[in-house]
């Protein structure tokens, strides 16, 4: 995978009702925090395809080229793998990178330790990215994206 430095790094917090995305550079700037949140009134059906079509619309506006996400196979609800599917299937259309991540892996990435607590992650991420007024959903997917930069060895001094 050969990114440049008009590419962007997508995490998603995968969830049928309130998905959280992220979206920074390669030099872990925020590009954009957004939730795609559907109504439980809805038709599954519809909600799946109202979280498809806009995370391709987020993808396509903002060059993304590697897709980060939990991997919750067998942890999650069936309607949050519904979702990764969706990521999963966005990802092979256009051609772009996804890797998963474990659950404690996530956590161990923010605060050191992977059986964290979200209320010990909040604190962390805010240290790493300042301040953020958002919900839980966009601060897991920012996680996410942390996550990669520590794996991957490109965590830069913010």
């Amino acid at each position: 995978m050969q990114l440049t430095n008009e590419s962007t790094i997508m995490g998603i917090d995968a969830s049928l009702s309130s998905t959280g995305v992220a979206i920074t550079t390669l030099e872990q700037k925020i590009v954009i925090l957004h939730t795609i949140k559907t109504n439980a009134d809805t038709p599954i059906h519809k909600r799946i395809h109202f979280v498809y079509m806009e995370l391709e619309k987020i993808i396509d506006d903002h060059y993304v080229q590697l897709i980060l996400c939990e991997n919750n196979y067998t942890g999650g609800s069936k309607e949050v793998n519904w979702v990764i599917g969706i990521i999963f299937l966005i990802a092979a259309n256009k051609g772009i990178a996804i890797k998963t991540y474990a659950p404690a892996s996530i956590k161990k990435a923010v605060t050191g330790n992977g059986g964290a607590s979200k209320k010990e992650i909040k604190p962390a991420i805010h240290k790493i990215y300042g301040v953020l007024r958002t919900n839980e959903h966009v601060r897991d997917a920012l996680w996410i994206i942390h996550c990669y930069f520590v794996k991957e060895g490109e965590v830069r001094d913010l």
